[in-house]
C-alpha cells in the first residue's frame, strides 16, 4: 500500500476573472487618490472654493469715499472756462445820431478807446460809414450794406487811426447811429457752451478761454461771414473771413474777451466752444 504524500500548506491559484478584478479596484483606488489630491491642489491653502468659470458675470468693484477725500472734489471736463469778472472796460456817455442820406457826424471830444456802433438803415440802396479823425484827412470804412440793415460792429483805433472823432455816413434812406460803452456787448455766459445769433454782433466774453482751444463757427447763409477776437492789449485777430455757409474751426486765443462777428446780410450763425 503506498503512503499518501506528505501534508502541508494548501496551494490555490486565481482563476483569470479574479484577477481583472483585483486590478481594476486598483486602478481605481489609484484614479481616487488622484483625484483628490488636485482638488487639494486646486482649493488652496485656506480652503476657498475654486475660481468662477469663463461663462461667470463680471463684477464692478465699489469704490467708497471718505468725507473730504481726494475724490470728493469735482472733475473738470477739458475746456471747462473758468468764469470771470467782466474787465473794466471804459464807460462813456452813450452818443446817437440820425438823419437821411449823406451826413458828417461830429462825435465831439475824440476818444482812443474800444466802443460799440450800432446801425440802423431804413432805405433800399447802399449804407456805408467811415470813421475819421480830427483832420479828416484819412478815412476807415466801419460798415458797407444794402439795402434795410441793422447790426453792431466795433469802432475804435486801427493802423490808420490813432483816434475817432467823425462819422461819415452814405445812404440813400434814414438811418440812426448810436455810440456805446464796450459794457454793451451781448455777454457769452460761462455756463453756455454755444452761443447763437444772427447778423452783424459784438459779443462779450465772461469766461476765460484756454490757451489755443479751438473755436467752432457755422453760418448757415451764403455771402461773406467773419469772426475776429480782441484782447485787451490788442487791435483784433482774425479767426475766419470766407464766404457762408461753413462750418470750421480755429484756435481762440487765452486772453480774448471780445469776438466780433460780421455778417451784414444777415442769416444765423452759431459758436461753439
Amino acid at each position: 500500500m503506498t503512503a499518501p504524500p506528505p501534508s502541508g500548506p494548501a496551494s490555490h491559484r486565481l482563476s483569470t476573472g479574479t484577477l481583472v478584478a483585483l486590478g481594476g479596484a486598483g486602478l481605481a483606488t489609484v484614479f481616487l487618490v488622484l483625484v483628490t489630491i488636485a482638488a487639494l491642489l486646486r482649493s488652496g491653502p485656506d480652503g476657498a472654493s475654486e475660481p468662477p468659470t469663463a461663462d461667470a458675470s463680471p463684477t464692478t468693484p465699489e469704490t467708497t469715499v471718505e468725507a473730504g477725500g481726494v475724490d470728493d472734489e469735482p472733475t473738470e471736463r477739458r475746456g471747462t472756462p473758468e468764469a470771470i469778472d467782466p474787465p473794466p472796460f471804459p464807460e462813456p456817455e452813450t452818443l446817437s445820431g440820425s438823419g437821411t442820406g449823406d451826413t458828417l457826424l461830429d462825435l465831439g471830444d475824440p476818444f482812443e478807446d474800444i466802443r460799440i456802433l450800432s446801425f440802423r438803415h431804413e432805405g433800399e440802396g447802399e449804407f456805408m460809414v467811415w470813421a475819421m479823425e480830427s483832420d479828416r484827412e484819412t478815412m476807415n470804412r466801419v460798415e458797407w450794406a444794402e439795402g434795410p440793415y441793422e447790426g453792431r460792429r466795433l469802432l475804435g483805433p486801427s493802423f490808420q487811426h490813432e483816434e475817432i472823432a467823425y462819422l461819415s455816413v452814405e445812404a440813400e434812406g434814414a438811418w440812426e447811429l448810436v455810440v456805446e460803452p464796450l459794457t454793451a456787448a451781448v455777454p457769452w455766459e460761462p455756463e453756455d457752451d454755444v452761443f447763437s445769433g444772427s447778423g452783424d454782433e459784438v459779443v462779450q466774453l465772461w469766461w476765460a478761454p484756454n490757451d489755443m482751444d479751438d473755436l467752432r463757427m457755422t453760418y448757415e447763409e451764403e455771402g461773406p461771414f467773419s469772426v475776429r477776437s480782441r484782447t485787451l492789449e490788442d487791435l483784433g485777430d482774425s479767426m475766419v473771413l470766407s464766404d457762408g455757409p461753413l462750418d470750421e474751426s480755429a484756435p481762440l486765443r487765452e486772453g480774448t474777451v471780445v469776438l466780433e462777428i460780421g455778417a451784414r446780410r444777415g442769416g444765423d450763425w452759431t459758436l461753439t466752444r
